[in-house]
């Protein structure tokens, strides 16, 4: 079962009218798609041979008989695509025309590379007074470290995640750290750049420049949750957990049990107070499962805490009798904060989403609708969800919009080198 969107009765998204060009390195796609998402008209300018990013994979073999990068898709939906070689002057020329017809720029070509282009700050304000300019880098536009590299593992590593993620020690070896994978960094300042460049729009400076500098390092340093906090105000290290938080104590009981079907149950023993261990008991008595848990020994939350090996590996013994889902739907009727762990297909199939309409169909590629994870909000008119039949809702081509919006054809791919190469 589908329910619909909430009806946006005819109302425009909210940045309905605002005109974003998008410079790309790798940095900075996943912000144009949040404005893309709130309604923004966004420019992408490709350079020759197009982004880098439509390489991506996974890839989608479409009805049309071509391959489509499912990430470029997914970042690029509804955009516009300009390719421009910024190397030469008439072609630099049709950006600053792009960019004087717009309210923010989208700078995701790395620390200075925008300056060399002679967009600077003083050249910007002169071509478009009041533009919002927003920089997404590595490690930002200044500091020792802004001409640095990075990839997703690294801005994790040194943001701090990878330090508070990873598994137990084992038979005496060292606990081994690990790095959550999916371009997470990129999305943690790109939700940050997202909301810094709507709060600007909605105060935007009558002249000049409003520079917005964030760094995918600082915005990751910003997020990372408790193990950071614990090293600057109590010099505390954290150790690492498997499929737990951090904690300044080692805690070796697991949470995460194997069931009977195969599927693995996150049981939080954490904060076990004396309402959850009475729904426990209830969770076990009600199921015919003998526990032993009623005895004095547990009778308080300091004594569980002592032996809270002997309640997890009766928490351990009860799912191996039971599938993931019944176990999961038993402790949510008890309010114990337990969870199945689900692949991607289960969530794609999650009847709930579907029930939220959180799935939309949406023509991402040429002449193909699929089921689009839709917007994270229920009701703001969606430019893409909602789009009329003049809105284009796929990526585009590569250059695709080229001679409508400059007035010249797209330059071949070979004709001259990238400009951030």
């Amino acid at each position: 079962m589908t329910t619909a969107r909430p009806d946006p009765q005819a109302a425009d998204p909210p940045l309905a009218g605002v005109v974003v060009v998008e410079l790309d390195a790798g940095y900075i796609s996943y912000v144009g798609k949040i404005l893309t998402d709130f309604g923004a008209r966004v420019i992408k300018v490709e350079p020759p041979g197009g982004d880098e990013q439509r390489q991506a994979t996974p890839v989608y073999r479409g009805q049309d008989g071509n391959e489509h990068s499912i990430p470029f898709a997914y970042y690029n939906a509804g955009k516009e695509s300009v390719t421009l070689d910024l190397a030469d002057p008439g072609q630099a020329a049709s950006l600053d025309r792009l960019i004087g017809a717009a309210d923010v720029l989208l700078d995701g070509l790395g620390a200075g590379v925008a300056q060399s282009l002679g967009l600077t700050r003083e050249r910007l304000g002169a071509l478009r007074p009041g533009l919002i300019h927003a920089s997404v880098s590595p490690f930002g536009q200044t500091g020792p470290w802004r001409g640095h590299r990075t990839s997703d593992m690294i801005a994790l590593t040194l943001g701090g995640v990878t330090a508070q993620s990873g598994y137990d020690s084992v038979n005496g070896r060292p606990s081994q750290p690990i790095s959550p994978t999916g371009g997470q960094s990129r999305h943690i300042v790109g939700l940050l750049a997202g909301i810094a460049v709507v709060a600007a729009l909605a105060d935007r400076p009558a002249t000049g420049v409003l520079s917005l500098d964030l760094s995918m390092h600082d915005a990751v340093a910003v997020s990372t949750e408790s193990y950071v906090s614990m090293w600057e105000f109590g010099r505390i290290e954290g150790f690492r957990h498997t499929a737990q938080h951090a904690n300044g104590e080692f805690t070796p009981p697991a949470w995460q049990f194997r069931c009977a079907d195969g599927g693995y149950v996150c049981a939080l023993t954490l904060y076990l107070t004396d309402r959850r261990f009475r729904a426990l008991i209830d969770l076990f008595d009600t199921h015919g499962f003998e526990h032993g848990l009623d005895d004095d020994r547990y009778a308080t939350v300091s004594q569980r805490q002592q032996v809270m090996h002997e309640i997890v590996d009766t928490i351990a013994a009860f799912c191996r009798q039971h599938p993931a889902q019944f176990v999961f739907d038993q402790a949510q009727q008890r309010q114990l904060p337990w969870s199945k762990v689900r692949s991607p297909d289960e969530v794609a199939a999650d009847a709930h989403l579907h029930a939220r309409g959180f799935y939309q169909p949406l023509e991402l590629f040429p002449g193909e609708q699929v089921q689009w994870p839709g917007l994270p909000w229920q009701g703001l008119p969606s430019a893409l969800l909602d789009a009329g039949p003049a809105r284009r809702t796929r990526a585009p081509q590569p250059g695709e919009d080229t001679e409508r919006l400059t007035g010249g054809p797209a330059p071949a791919a070979d004709d001259h080198q990238r400009v951030h190469e």
